[in-house]
């Protein structure tokens, strides 16, 4: 494999658009970094997602960036440029609680060759709104590569708003936003404040949202299906941008009982202890990665279960999702 040439933020802009793939990071039986695993599964990914539009997203929260140390952030980051080789765009998940240490981790990422980095705003302490602005600044001004903003309000408890999203736009290297929003007219507001030339929007709730959003700017989602159900992921995608409203629903109605399975998992196990309003918190979080990660088990990838304290499935659980992944037309092992 040669040396990839990472891609200038206006080229990664232009990039922006497809399945924003969720890289899962799998782990071994006792919780290590499984090196062999990660880079085979980017390799499987790269294989059915390369000649479509596609983006490769890690160390993101489905990454389980929070549950790794930096060395294994690091490692992690290094080792899937390697493997994508410069088939497809890698963005890397840098972001930290505080403006330095999200410099630090940024920086190291561009080192390794990524194309750009995405930074969830900052969490644990709120700040002001001049605050995120100089944060998001700081964080572009320290490194050369393109900047996807994370507006997760779910696990930063913050909001970028369509004012201050507009801002951060004018930013050279801040060129798209990975927009984590359940209600579409707050996404809608947020994609009529920036300027398209300044900054694409990624619709960042994933494969039920998108549909809603792709009429109005969302040039791609993100989604974990193309780990076990890659046609699935693309045909949605595919559908989206033609309008085709029979497509989507096809498509959407092949998603469903997938989406519903997780909700329905979380559900046997109650509510969330939470303060977050339900508007912008739902109660199958603690449960989609350790969902994805047995499909993938199923389909003959594994990558381990999703580290403490997240959720995973029992083996009553895993039977029920192996008939769900074959009505999808997943590759099941047998």
């Amino acid at each position: 494999m040669g040396k990839h040439t990472k891609m200038t933020p206006r080229q990664l802009k232009d990039a922006i658009k497809g399945v924003i793939h969720l890289v899962m990071t799998p782990f071994d039986e006792k919780e290590e970094l499984d090196e062999k695993a990660l880079h085979r599964t980017v390799r499987d990914a790269v294989a059915v997602l390369k000649g479509e539009d596609a983006v490769l997203l890690v160390t993101g929260s489905t990454g389980e960036f929070y549950a790794m140390n930096d060395e294994e952030n690091k490692r992690v980051a290094t080792i899937v440029v390697e493997a994508a080789n410069g088939e497809i765009p890698v963005i890397i998940g840098t972001a930290r609680g505080g403006t330095k240490y999200t410099i630090e981790m940024s920086q190291h990422a561009q080192s390794v060759g990524a194309d750009g980095v995405m930074i969830v705003a900052p969490y644990y302490h709120m700040v002001t709104r001049e605050g995120l602005y100089r944060h998001y600044k700081m964080v572009a001004e320290s490194i050369d590569i393109g900047i996807m903003v994370y507006n997760n309000s779910i696990t930063s408890k913050l909001y970028i708003d369509p004012e201050l999203m507009a801002r951060l736009s004018k930013i050279p290297n801040i060129i798209a936003n990975k927009e984590n929003v359940w209600n579409i007219m707050a996404y809608y507001a947020t994609a009529r404040a920036v300027d398209p030339k300044d900054m694409v929007m990624v619709c960042g709730v994933g494969h039920m949202m998108y549909k809603f959003e792709a009429p109005f700017r969302a040039v791609g989602y993100v989604t974990e299906l193309a780990n076990f159900a890659p046609h699935v992921a693309v045909g949605l995608y595919k559908a989206c941008q033609k309008l085709n409203y029979d497509e989507i629903e096809h498509w959407a109605d092949v998603i469903a009982p997938y989406a519903a399975f997780v909700g329905k998992v979380a559900s046997k196990r109650g509510g969330l202890p939470t303060v977050l309003g339900p508007a912008i918190t739902v109660t199958d979080q603690p449960f989609y990665q350790g969902v994805c990660k047995a499909a993938m088990a199923l389909i003959g990838k594994p990558v381990g279960r999703a580290r403490e304290p997240m959720e995973n499935l029992t083996g009553e659980e895993k039977r029920e999702l192996r008939g769900i992944l074959k009505k999808m037309k997943a590759p099941v092992s047998k």
